[in-house]
């Protein structure tokens, strides 16, 4: 809060011809030695596993004397089943309103799956039933604005907000059956009637037939088929002559490429041929119909002449979803050594593993399953977008290894980047539905709840003050305010029972403290720091040089403060919000959006602070500053910086304060 202190002063003249006088009385705000901290721990626990987090200053804490921290709110979060949130993002493909052909396609994919969720699952309409007016169907960013002190009215997202919670509100047009159908009926006439003559499909009616998006249309008719969806398969399959002539061409370009290089004396290229990212899409869309239409003729001679180029130069492949492909493929088409070659050298390239072996994972919940690194991160192709490319990495461990363990953990992986933000775009949202509930483990079976225990005492969902259970996603929370928080709530378990899949937990604790006491608080997740730089003008230009401790700065002096955000995942809604010092004034005042290093953020001048809102901030380190002016003499705090998930506000960080000596 903000404390005030009332003034008066008044003044006395004389001049020849009178006495006067004058007085004015007013307010100062004062801002309190003690701030309003926020200390938050993000937990993952999967199946047969325990997670303990320890609140260390809590523990220390023996309310003696002033200087003691005051509690003001311990909440415990519990989300037994994310999985179910992939069922709440299936509206979202039906949501894309645009002409283009993919969201056509992606508005049947989604109407066809949830009606093969419908008919093969009567448990999601009957949880969907108990979803009605409860918070279940709102937007991760208004059920999270209890977390945070920023009112979501206050940020640029409050049409992102509405829009998801709108989108999840359509959940129910997932179970009008006749609505469904009808909408399945309509997209496949729409699509039959889009395609050019030659086979394909282009990205907007009237364009030229686009390979990717043929593509991508026709395995996504496969990956429905693979996953028990009953849907007609005539238009992909009269697409399959399209398929056959891209093959064929693969196999005439490569050899026109092997023709110029022996004569150009390149013995290397004209020996050895490699298939393309697009020749090896193709080769594993043809998989998806090898048994309801092998290729024949001269389409036969181009397949089999791919699979002998896949089986000799697949280590070529720069892309691991390339690879991911080339592996299936040759595996639907009986090359199974060479496939299973492939999966093996690919887990051996993996990320993490099935249980996440080293301990210090899991003091830190650092555990994000099993991924791939991107070995070209500074570009980017369809051939490496990351859920793709993950949800292709699923579907091959599955189908042609069988790795449960590797799956669930590569399904973790999905699951955990759906937990810090949205699924990027309609292909990813559709690739990472279909494997979650397609493949691996049934997640959406899994009803055991997490076992929370506050200082040894269980807490039961729907007693002693915590909320009941959500249906479905089984999430639960408890609150303790004040002095009801003790330190012998400090040791915090998440237990989730043997077979269960992986589950959320959050812990959260806010508490008023001297803000020189205030310490810098981050992990790997997410960390942010804080530097401060006076400018000064030389010869040569600008210089900034660093604020040395107990080094007096002087009044009229630019101030310039620099914060380094990393993270080790694409985050989306993060709020980052800068305390200043008290005897500073912002140089910019005027709100709005501000870009540095490809990264945008939206940016908001308070009273005592400035805030910085990031819709999306890609993993890495990423560094912004802004200018102050020093207006006071006197001692000061710098603050600290605070930057917050509203996706998922248990993911937080925080800088530690500087002191600072003006003149």
């Amino acid at each position: 809060g903000t404390d005030v202190l009332r003034y008066r002063a008044t003044g006395t003249t004389t001049g020849s011809a009178r006495r006067l006088s004058d007085g004015e009385e007013a307010t100062l705000p004062v801002l309190p030695r003690k701030v309003l901290v926020t200390e938050t721990i993000p937990v993952t626990v999967r199946g047969g596993e325990q997670r303990t987090v320890i609140l260390e200053k809590l523990l220390e804490n023996k309310q003696k004397g002033s200087s003691a921290i005051q509690n003001e709110s311990l909440a415990i979060q519990a989300v037994s089943n994310p999985a179910w949130y992939a069922v709440m993002a299936l509206p979202y493909l039906m949501e894309r309103n645009d002409e283009s052909v993919d969201a056509l396609f992606y508005r049947l994919y989604a109407n066809a799956y949830a009606k093969h969720l419908v008919t093969s699952d009567p448990r999601i309409e009957k949880i969907f039933e108990q979803w009605r007016g409860t918070n279940t169907l709102k937007s991760q960013l208004e059920n999270n604005e209890v977390l945070v002190k920023t009112l979501l009215a206050e940020t640029p997202w409050v049409r992102d907000a509405t829009s998801e919670t709108e989108a999840r509100a359509r959940v129910a047009n997932l179970f009008d059956e006749s609505r469904v159908r009808s909408e399945v009926s309509s997209a496949i006439e729409r699509l039959q009637s889009l395609r050019n003559p030659d086979g394909g499909w282009p990205w907007f009616p009237g364009g030229r037939s686009s390979d990717t998006i043929t593509l991508s249309i026709v395995s996504g008719f496969g990956r429905l088929r693979a996953n028990g969806v009953n849907i007609d398969m005539t238009l992909p399959q009269s697409t399959l002559p399209w398929i056959d002539a891209r093959l064929i061409e693969e196999k005439r370009l490569a050899e026109q490429r092997q023709e110029r290089a022996h004569k150009a004396g390149n013995l290397a290229l004209a020996s050895e041929p490699v298939l393309t990212q697009l020749g090896v899409f193709a080769l594993y869309a043809r998989s998806f119909f090898l048994a309801d239409a092998p290729p024949a003729g001269e389409a036969a001679e181009a397949h089999a002449w791919c699979m002998r180029v896949g089986q000799k130069s697949w280590t070529e492949l720069s892309h691991n979803r390339s690879q991911g492909q080339l592996a299936i493929a040759l595996f639907r088409g009986g090359e199974r050594v060479t496939a299973e070659s492939i999966i093996e050298s690919l887990k051996q390239r993996a990320v993490g593993g099935p249980r996440g072996e080293q301990a210090a994972d899991r003091k830190e919940d650092n555990w994000q399953g099993m991924w791939w690194r991107n070995r070209h991160p500074m570009w980017w192709s369809w051939a490496q977008a990351p859920i793709e490319t993950q949800s292709l990495m699923i579907e091959a461990f599955d189908e042609i290894v069988g790795d449960t363990e590797s799956v669930e953990a590569m399904k973790a992986w999905l699951v955990k980047q759906k937990r810090g933000s949205r699924w990027p775009g309609s292909p990813a949202t559709a690739n990472a539905v279909g494997v979650l509930l397609g493949r691996g483990d049934d997640l959406l079976g899994d009803s055991s709840l997490v076992e929370v225990t506050v200082g040894g005492e269980s807490i039961k969902p729907g007693e002693n003050g915590a909320s009941k259970v959500e249906a479905g996603i089984g999430f639960f929370e408890n609150r303790f305010v004040r002095r009801e928080i003790t330190p012998s709530m400090a040791e915090i378990t998440f237990q989730k029972a043997e077979g269960g899949g992986l589950a959320f937990g959050g812990v959260h604790w806010q508490y008023l403290d001297h803000i020189e006491n205030v310490e810098a608080s981050g992990r790997d997740e997410l960390a942010v720091t804080k530097e401060l730089f006076i400018r000064t003008m030389t010869k040569s230009g600008p210089v900034l040089e660093p604020v040395v401790a107990l080094e007096k700065v002087g009044v009229g002096e630019e101030l310039v403060v620099r914060l380094k955000i990393t993270s080790d995942r694409t985050y989306e809604f993060l709020e980052l919000t800068d305390h200043r010092p008290c005897v500073t004034e912002p140089m910019d005042v005027l709100s709005g959006w501000r870009w540095a290093d490809g990264v945008g953020w939206y940016q908001v001048t308070r009273d005592a602070s400035t805030q910085f809102f990031f819709e999306q901030l890609p993993q890495g380190t990423h560094v912004l500053e802004y200018s102050l002016r020093v207006a006071h003499r006197g001692q000061a705090s710098s603050g600290f910086a605070t930057i917050r998930s509203r996706y998922a506000p248990e993911f937080s960080a925080r800088s530690q304060s500087l002191s600072l000596s003006t003149q």
